[in-house]
């Protein structure tokens, strides 16, 4: 058995081996500092201790068990590792003065009776009264949750260590094909069409148009490569497109709603721009009297929640050209920036196509 999978990894027969190997230890440190303690304050030697020392740490070990694992499997991953720090704290000491609770009630009405059995003295020297008692149990338990919340977010570190090598590796591997995931500028051939249409028509319409055609070519030209850009100005680049997309169309309706606080938020660039091209593209082949199509985008404590819908027809039940290579793509270049960190979900109801986008914006692999 090597020291590496020991460490991180997960299979059952490591894992036990990882958890026996602590307690074993915890244990055997346990009993030798309290046979000690009893060596100095009795006429009992050492090793005349041990034993007795051993029962008592073995029967009081669920109860170190049972505080170690609500630590490392309740409050670190449904606190700390979603950044509720103050929650935990509370909880971890209403926790430890739980436990406590459970460890004096053992000393006093079981282990006197123990060591009575092993022939040792009831206490170990004078009675410390309760006060000096309870904060010398507190951090006792205390040490030992500290020592398995630190091997847990050191076995947690590591694994993340190991799998953002390999990201970075892979990402490498595939960057040279990352275009086909990127945002091409079809939409602007697109809209140059329409201008063309609608200079005829309605050549009012155009000195706006020809603007933000502008302000999103700009953007492609200059943004594309880069690793993020700022979230405001990406929305920004949205609304922009949304409003081209809206400019000479008569039965469209457009409903765009953008909450929370974007200041100092990044994205890699062309994530949420694709997804609405799409819809728009989507819903523009469809023959339909009146169309419509709705996005809603919200920021809360780091993460983006983007939702996207657009009208169908009741008899239709498929995302239209097939599997949406679009989409495909999306997902692709999702999975290698934000892998673990977000969700992508298409929902189709009787009446409209949903898509369902979540990220965390701070786990990106740059």
């Amino acid at each position: 058995m090597t020291v590496n999978p020991l460490i991180f990894s997960n299979n059952p027969r490591y894992r036990i081996s990882r958890h026996l190997l602590f307690w074993s230890c915890w244990v055997l440190y346990d009993t030798i500092f309290m046979a000690l303690s009893y060596g100095r304050g009795s006429q009992s030697g050492f090793w005349s201790s041990f034993p007795g020392s051993l029962l008592e740490e073995l029967l009081t070990m669920p109860l170190d068990m049972a505080f170690c694992y609500s630590i490392i499997y309740f409050l670190i991953p449904r606190y700390l590792g979603k950044g509720k720090y103050m929650q935990m704290v509370i909880l971890w000491l209403v926790f430890s003065v739980l436990f406590v609770t459970g460890f004096r009630f053992f000393t006093m009405h079981i282990t006197p009776f123990l060591r009575r059995f092993d022939g040792l003295p009831p206490i170990m020297g004078k009675d410390p009264g309760f006060i000096w008692d309870f904060f010398s149990l507190f951090s006792q338990v205390n040490m030992e949750g500290c020592i398995a919340a630190a091997i847990k977010l050191g076995k947690m570190w590591g694994i993340k260590e190991q799998e953002l090598d390999l990201l970075k590796k892979e990402k490498q591997k595939i960057e040279p094909h990352l275009h086909e995931g990127r945002m091409q500028p079809v939409f602007l051939i697109n809209a140059l069409e329409r201008v063309t249409q609608l200079s005829v028509k309605e050549p009012a319409l155009i000195p706006g148009m020809v603007s933000r055609i502008k302000q999103l070519l700009m953007y492609v030209i200059y943004e594309n490569n880069q690793p993020s850009v700022s979230l405001e100005k990406e929305l920004k680049l949205v609304e922009e497109y949304v409003e081209l997309e809206k400019t000479g169309i008569e039965n469209l309706e457009v409903g765009v709603k953008v909450t929370g606080n974007m200041a100092g938020e990044r994205i890699a660039p062309f994530i949420i721009l694709p997804l609405v091209e799409n819809g728009f593209r989507q819903l523009s082949l469809l023959d339909l009297p009146s169309k419509s199509i709705s996005l809603d985008i919200g920021v809360e404590e780091g993460s983006l929640y983007l939702k996207l819908a657009w009208s169908k027809p009741i008899d239709s039940s498929t995302m239209l050209n097939g599997s949406n290579v679009t989409l495909q793509n999306i997902g692709k270049r999702l999975d290698l920036l934000y892998p673990y960190s977000h969700e992508l979900k298409v929902v189709i109801t009787t009446e409209q196509f949903i898509i369902d986008l979540g990220i965390e914006l701070n786990r990106a692999i740059n």
